[in-house]
């Protein structure tokens, strides 16, 4: 063998230990996909059901239009069954997809999933809900501290910077329901004549949040209501207007739906702090499979939200916002 021949090996074997180096560190190294439509990417979200988890997986199917990609879905009935979630969410991990969409009932609880993810070499792309618990590639949302402090600023321009007001949340609400909760809490502390004088917890069904209301409204003389859910909303609005309330109590609810539009446009509540689901579900699965191709994608991407009233819930783009199927 000439000089120059040697010289040639060396150098592919140089290469080769190099590669197999990499693989060792990266397992998926050598086998990366290289086209969008080779990527198989697992959503799992909280629930099937209700307008805004369809509104999310409306912009999951368009990216899935736009780049090709193939989508598997998890999704449970009943948003406050975070151990069936995680159920679900572990099948899904055993079928080794390139990357996963995350919307995550429980933060704690996922701990372990997104640990075994990252051994496994699998983006995370959380949604909706930010997670602390483990490592996650990005987070598409709000940030649910600020609009809690958004919805106690607005209620109390709504009530004069004076009164006593109740925070009705979600029972099993979350991370983003201790969040939007505790940005009320500190909002408050900045109006000295504003009053947090109770937590009302309800369950998914609004009518169970209307009467956990109606308890509250027979108990205390209350000036404003904070709702921090669909659910929780609705519920609210529903015994406002039962019990002919409205005019001297004040509500601000968040998210949106078909029903919650028509208590807005009977004045049973004053504003609505309102997410796009259609963007952070578009989004998701965009950067998921960015990160499934080794790219790099931003750590945390803030969908702002909109506060919508009788007034600009015509708008054009609030209509869009609204009602995504129109875009």
């Amino acid at each position: 063998m000439s000089r120059r021949q040697r010289m040639i090996v060396g150098i592919l074997l140089a290469v080769s230990a190099l590669a197999l180096l990499i693989s060792a560190f990266n397992p998926g190294f050598l086998e990366r996909k290289k086209k969008p439509s080779d990527i198989a990417i697992q959503v799992i979200l909280r629930s099937s059901e209700g307008d805004y988890w369809e509104n999310v997986m409306l912009g999951a199917q368009a990216a899935v239009k736009e780049f090709g990609i193939t989508m598997y879905t998890t999704a449970s009935h009943d948003e406050t069954d975070a151990d069936g979630q995680m159920q679900a969410a572990r099948q899904a991990l055993a079928a080794k997809p390139d990357a996963i969409v995350l919307a995550a009932s429980d933060d704690e609880l996922f701990a372990p999933f997104l640990k075994e993810a990252a051994e496994r070499h699998i983006p995370v792309i959380a949604i909706d809900s930010v997670l602390t618990s483990g490592k996650t590639r990005s987070y598409i949302g709000m940030d649910n501290y600020e609009a809690g402090g958004e919805a106690l600023r607005e209620l109390a321009e709504q009530l004069g910077r004076q009164g006593e007001i109740a925070i009705v949340s979600h029972a099993a609400g979350g991370i983003n329901g201790r969040l939007r909760a505790q940005g009320i809490i500190d909002a408050a502390a900045r109006y000295p004549n504003i009053r947090i004088v109770d937590q009302v917890p309800c369950s998914g069904d609004h009518d169970v949040c209307s009467n956990a209301v109606a308890v509250e409204l027979h108990k205390r003389q209350l000036d404003g209501i904070i709702a921090l859910n669909t659910e929780a909303s609705i519920g609210a609005a529903k015994e406002l207007r039962n019990e002919q309330a409205a005019d001297r109590i004040k509500l601000i609810g968040f998210d949106s739906s078909p029903e919650l539009l028509e208590l807005l446009q009977e004045n049973q509540l004053q504003k609505l702090i309102v997410q796009n689901p259609f963007s952070m579900g578009y989004l998701g699965m965009k950067y998921a499979m960015e990160a499934a191709l080794g790219h790099k994608v931003p750590s945390r991407v803030e969908i702002r939200n909109k506060l919508i009233d009788k007034k600009n819930m015509f708008w054009k783009d609030n209509q869009k916002l609204l009602f995504p199927v129109v875009q």
